[in-house]
């Protein structure tokens, strides 16, 4: 059996919920929409396509950022290498530069490190 849509949601962990959200806004242009959830502070990335898959940043005592597990990847533009110039110039920690999949075939990605210390890739059809 295949899966049909195989990614639903993703989290990434911070500890400083303003601190992340500012971060991402800066760095990408995207907006978060602030959740209530007992005890956990929660913002959901927003999207134009209500039904796609998107990601949220939690604030949860036993979910911690860091470096070393599960890689989430974004596509937040169409070309990776003005993406990465970005966070370059603003002094993110790039942590593998731009490299094509099969040559470039199957799109590109890139390592970035974000204001909690969390391994973040990027995805895009072309360089």
């Amino acid at each position: 059996m295949q899966a049909t849509q195989p990614l639903v949601w993703g989290e990434i962990a911070v500890s400083d919920m303003a601190r992340a959200i500012a971060f991402y806004q800066a760095q990408f242009g995207v907006s978060f929409r602030r959740e209530d959830m007992d005890e956990v502070e929660y913002a959901i990335l927003e999207c134009s396509d209500e039904k796609a898959a998107t990601i949220g940043l939690m604030k949860h005592p036993e979910f911690k950022p860091g470096n070393g597990g599960a890689c989430l990847y974004l596509h937040l533009a169409d070309n990776l290498g003005p993406l990465v110039g970005k966070l370059e110039q603003n002094q993110v920690k790039i942590a593998m530069p731009p490299m094509g999949i099969k040559g470039g075939e199957c799109g590109y990605i890139a390592l970035f490190v974000d204001s909690e210390g969390n391994t973040v890739g990027l995805w895009s059809p072309a360089l």
